[in-house]
């Protein structure tokens, strides 16, 4: 699960955006907006967002998963491992 690195209320993100969008970029940090109190919604760099949607692609086609786990027990079934240096 993601971590929050802050979480401000909505009154002073509305007073503060610019600024919290630049810390969001230059820090790749991760903000909770809260309303009386509760995380309302959350504001991640475009990197990230990114980051997190290609993720999810990957992990939402059935074909590439199957070929990841394949690799992962190919790999357990490989008694010895080839040492990139010996290639």
């Amino acid at each position: 699960m993601e971590k929050i690195d802050r979480y401000i209320p909505v009154t002073k993100a509305k007073s503060q955006i610019l600024n919290i969008i630049r810390d969001i970029g230059t820090y790749d940090s991760t903000l909770a907006i809260t309303k009386n109190g509760l995380p309302q919604a959350v504001l991640i760099s475009m990197e990230h967002y990114a980051a997190l949607q290609e993720t999810i692609e990957i992990l939402s086609d059935n074909n590439i998963m199957q070929q990841l786990q394949n690799s992962v027990e190919e790999i357990k079934n490989i008694e010895e491992l080839t040492d990139l240096d010996e290639l």
